[in-house]
This record gives structure tokens, C-alpha cells and sequence, in this order.
């Protein structure tokens, strides 16, 4: 088996002014631009709110995944809500309007992934699936709990759709403790350290709260990433996924394989041809 080891470190900027005014501060984790080197992961964002209220306009999304994961608090819009731990994995595909009436509580913080899709289903149709903390399978051993939101770990496989294969695992260690996840040698990946203090990799690269480790695909085969706690225990979570190595075009909330389609994703939302999210059923999981 391939021993992975963390290949570059960033990390987490410190918060500037958000798109909603003085209580919304917001970092880019991944900023677009660098494809090369972080597909299929294109763009993720640290939401931050210090006051609840209003969150936003309802707006349009198109050839893309977004995946927000809820580290605190409760956002509520017309689709439903989204509480502590939960996940919303929203497919744009051809084209989708979300987040209308958007309700945040104060202290929210959340973590929104946008994933580029593959050419035969960037213009698939659009599905919500969301992701309850609860019904999420779990591994565990000792010193380690691991919630499994999609993918595989061990025996614990999410029933979560995808369009991109992707892992993501929420990783809860206590002090000392060691785990090495399994993951396919191809896929691109990185943790980000939401607390604590970690050694990961064949090298023990240190990470702290805050950082931002990648490890690189390593080709065919599996693969597995060694993470060992320090003093203070540490929760990580764990992105991985295949890359599409495909030319996109990104234009605001689209990502398309041509300017043309670009354009026609702005064309279709202009004359009211995308689906509200807050019409659409959830994906009912097994």
C-alpha cells in the first residue's frame, strides 16, 4: 500500500469582509485559479456570521457540486435547515436557484466546497441531498470516531450520490491517538485541522488549527494517510476525490466547458428555466 505524505501546507486566511454586510467575515480555503493542483476541489469558502438574521439572495449555481458542510449553528431557507454537523450536497448540473429566504443563527460558521463536475453530467439534472449528522454511518476505534459523509471508510459507506467520486470524513482523535484512512492512490486530497494539533504523513508533518494540508494523487492502487494526534487531540476533516483533468470556463456562479455554454447558462437563468431548491425533494437515502 502507498504511504501518502503532505505534499504542501496552507493556511485558513484570516477572515475579511463577506459578501452580507459587517456581521458576515469570510476566508477562501481554496481559491479559484490553480486547478492543476486542487481539482476536482475548485473553490471552498469559511462562512462566518456574528449576528443571526437574514443570509443572502437567493441565486442561481450551474455545472457544478456545492457541498456545505455546517461546523456551527443553523442556517434555514426554504429548502429546510441545515443544523450543526449537517451536510447539504447540492448538484447544480444544468442549472438551479438556492438560498432563498435564508435565515442564519449568530456564531454560524460554515464551510461551502464547490466541485467541478464531469463532462457527461456537468448538465445533469439537479438533486439536493442532505446529509444528517445522525444518519451518517461511523467508524470507530480506539482513540478514533470518523463520520463518514461520503465515500467509503472501512465497513462505514455513506449512501451519498456523487457525480465526482469524493470522500469526505469528519475525524475526532484523542490525545496520541493514531489513524490512517484508506483512500484510492488517484484521488487528490486535504485535511484542514478544525482543531487541535496533528502529525500527518510518512514525514509527521505538523499541523495546527487552522492548517491545511495536501497530498497528491500517487496513481493507481490504494493508498493511506497516516494522522496521529498530539496533546490536545484534534478534529480533521478529511476531503479526497478524483480528479477530471478537463478544461472549465468560470464565470460567477457557473462553471461551464466553453464560453458558449457559459453563456447559455446565463441565457437559461435569465428566462427562468432553473428549478428552485426549495421546490425539490431531498434525495431520500436508503
Amino acid at each position: 500500500m502507498l504511504q501518502r505524505s503532505i505534499d504542501r501546507i496552507t493556511s485558513i486566511p484570516p477572515l475579511g469582509p463577506g459578501f452580507d454586510g459587517e456581521r458576515h467575515k469570510a476566508a477562501l480555503l481554496i481559491a479559484p485559479g490553480d486547478l492543476a493542483s486542487t481539482d476536482p476541489f475548485f473553490l471552498m469558502a469559511d462562512d462566518n456570521i456574528t449576528l443571526e438574521g437574514r443570509f443572502g439572495d437567493a441565486h442561481p449555481h450551474a455545472g457544478l457540486e456545492t457541498v456545505t458542510f455546517m461546523l456551527k449553528g443553523t442556517m434555514e431557507d426554504t429548502g429546510g435547515r441545515l443544523e450543526e454537523g449537517d451536510v447539504e450536497w447540492m448538484t447544480a448540473g444544468s442549472g438551479i436557484v438556492h438560498s432563498e429566504n435564508a435565515v442564519v443563527s449568530t456564531g454560524m460558521r460554515l464551510f461551502q466546497l464547490w466541485l467541478i463536475l464531469p463532462e457527461a453530467q456537468r448538465n445533469m439534472r439537479p438533486r439536493v441531498q442532505v446529509l444528517r449528522r445522525a444518519d451518517m454511518p461511523v467508524h470507530a476505534e480506539p482513540g478514533v470516531t470518523a463520520i463518514v459523509y461520503s465515500g467509503q471508510l472501512e465497513d462505514a459507506a455513506a449512501p451519498t450520490l456523487n457525480a465526482v467520486p469524493v470522500t469526505l470524513i469528519d475525524i475526532h482523535l484523542e490525545a496520541g491517538a493514531a489513524f490512517a484512512p484508506q483512500l484510492p492512490a488517484s484521488y487528490n486530497a486535504f485535511v484542514v485541522l478544525i482543531d487541535g494539533e496533528l502529525e500527518a504523513g510518512v514525514t509527521s508533518e505538523q499541523l495546527a488549527t487552522g492548517s491545511v494540508g495536501w497530498t497528491a494523487p500517487m496513481g493507481d492502487g490504494t493508498s493511506s494517510l497516516t494522522m496521529r494526534a498530539r496533546d490536545r487531540g484534534a478534529r480533521v476533516l478529511l476531503y479526497a476525490g478524483q480528479p477530471q483533468s478537463i478544461e472549465v470556463v468560470a464565470q460567477g456562479p457557473f462553471i461551464a466547458g466553453s464560453a458558449s455554454e457559459l453563456a447559455g447558462y446565463y441565457a437559461a437563468y435569465r428566462q427562468g428555466k432553473f428549478p428552485h431548491a426549495g421546490t425539490m425533494r431531498p434525495v431520500a437515502h436508503a
